[in-house]
């Protein structure tokens, strides 16, 4: 890293820890993650002892908590951005750093960073209180040395990092806070989670499986569904919808004044 990227991106975490409601927002989303996990974790061992679904603890533990964290992870992402252009604060970033690639770069290298530890933190606590309640509740829990858990768990901090990172370019595309949010919602709650229960089989099938953050997820399960994409590819769908975000974020800030 050179010393003036090093240096842009020490002042964008500058910029992230100085705006007070960023860091208690991002350690309520653990807490949501962790606390909501145990309570899924909690109806699944009663699900299991009933005989009524398939078990995947490690899965279980996380998703529930993750549905809803996952929503303020990318909204902070799109205040990396937003919050700038609603300031003004765009315009002197700008002037100081001119090479737009370094700027937009050191953003998302610097929330990547921040989304993934946190995400790393909230994925082995939901999965470790999740699995203390599973086993509790009667139902057979994981343990890291198990086939494709310790995959699962990290996995889903790779998928935070990605959905912070897809906040960060559509803050980029959009500029403001209030309707980059909205399309965000959208992108990872509305279409893949209630869009299947609405539309055609086909389409709804075709979404379950293939849309970006429904691949993705595919990382975070041991349990593997026959009519779904294999962990690691629904991991490259969702990191390469990412890429795709970043790089047209990148030509749009580019084109810009600012």
């Amino acid at each position: 890293m050179s010393a003036a990227f090093a240096d842009t991106v020490r002042s964008e975490w500058t910029k992230f820890r100085t705006i007070p409601a960023n860091i208690p927002t991002l350690l309520s989303a653990v807490v949501l993650m962790v606390g909501a996990g145990a309570l899924t974790a909690n109806g699944a061992a009663e699900s299991f002892r009933a005989g009524r679904a398939p078990f995947d603890a490690t899965y279980i533990s996380m998703y529930g908590g993750f549905l809803f964290a996952q929503l303020t992870v990318g909204a902070l992402g799109v205040l990396t951005v937003t919050h700038e252009y609603a300031t003004g604060l765009i315009r002197t970033s700008a002037t100081v750093v001119p090479r737009r690639g370094r700027l937009l770069a050191a953003k998302v290298v610097t929330y990547g960073v921040i989304a993934l530890a946190m995400g790393l933190v909230s994925s082995f606590g939901a999965y470790t209180l999740g699995q203390t309640v599973i086993a509790a509740g009667g139902a057979p829990a994981a343990s890291l040395s198990e086939p494709g858990v310790l995959r699962a768990v990290v996995g889903m901090g790779l998928i935070w990092a990605l959905v912070g990172l897809v906040g960060v370019a559509l803050g980029m595309l959009i500029r403001a806070t209030m309707a980059a949010t909205t399309v965000l919602v959208a992108v990872n709650f509305i279409i893949p989670v209630i869009g299947p229960r609405l539309l055609p089989d086909a389409v709804g099938d075709w979404v379950t499986t293939y849309w970006p953050i429904s691949a993705g997820l595919q990382i975070t399960t041991t349990v593997q569904n026959a009519g779904r994409v294999a962990p690691w590819t629904g991991l490259g769908v969702m990191a390469g919808f990412t890429v795709v975000l970043l790089a047209a974020a990148f030509a749009l800030f580019r084109a810009r004044d600012t």
